[in-house]
């Protein structure tokens, strides 16, 4: 019987589809780029075409999900940036401001979510940026929503035990949430702190699970992208 080889399992980045196989410094040039693009245009029928192939981005990475979550979280923050706008400013100004800002939380939620931080981080590490300045662009992408979700399971045990949280109460019984979170922070740190010292942060010599350079695809969407942002910049009004 011939010997069996098991295949090798794929890497996240090589696998689950097309945008999986661009390198994450590809993705994060075309993500830069795409948000000057959408902060440069300011007329709402201009912009309905940019949110429209986000969306597009949306429904072939499969990102539904993370975008009704956050549009959740977002909605009531552009109802009232529309009603601000639109009494300053007019209802054009107010419908370009929403979607400018649509738009935007689009495309982050895009990139973010076909780019994981840790492949981002290495990525920029194998281009010489410093290991400092990656764990803290990686930390700060990964940790604001761990706060989160430190925050609301101390949340939801102080109400489960009576506690109110909601309105007035939270100015009485803020203590109750502040001194648990503070203390779950504190302990969520100090594992931090030694899972690094484990894995040798800060050691001269570091050994990268995958070796990211750019590839002709690579550069072909770079320069696409690049060619879309100038030809859009130059069409006039």
């Amino acid at each position: 019987m011939d010997d069996f080889i098991p295949p090798t399992p794929a890497l996240p980045h090589q696998g689950g589809g097309t945008l999986w196989r661009f390198d994450p410094r590809a993705k994060l040039v075309v993500y830069l780029l795409g948000c000057g693009l959408i902060l440069l245009t300011t007329r709402p029928l201009a912009l309905l075409p940019l949110t429209a192939a986000l969306l597009l981005g949306i429904a072939v990475g499969r990102c539904w999900d993370e975008w009704r979550r956050v549009l959740r979280l977002l909605w009531p923050t552009l109802l009232l940036f529309a009603v601000i706008v639109g009494f300053s400013a007019g209802v054009e100004e107010a419908a370009g401001a929403v979607l400018r800002l649509l738009a935007l939380v689009t495309a982050s939620v895009l990139f973010f979510a076909l780019t994981p931080p840790e492949e981002l981080g290495e990525s920029l590490l194998a281009s010489g940026l410093s290991p400092q300045a990656v764990f803290l662009l990686e930390g700060t992408l990964r940790f604001v929503p761990t706060m989160a979700t430190l925050a609301r399971e101390v949340r939801e045990a102080q109400e489960s035990r009576g506690i109110r949280l909601d309105g007035l109460y939270l100015l009485r019984n803020g203590f109750a949430l502040l001194g648990p979170l503070l203390a779950s922070v504190m302990r969520f740190a100090d594992d931090l702190a030694e899972a690094l010292e484990a894995r040798g942060f800060g050691g001269p010599v570091r050994t990268p699970l995958v070796e990211y350079r750019f590839r002709r695809r690579d550069w072909a969407l770079v320069l696409a992208m690049l060619a879309v942002t100038a030809g859009w910049a130059l069409v006039p009004g």
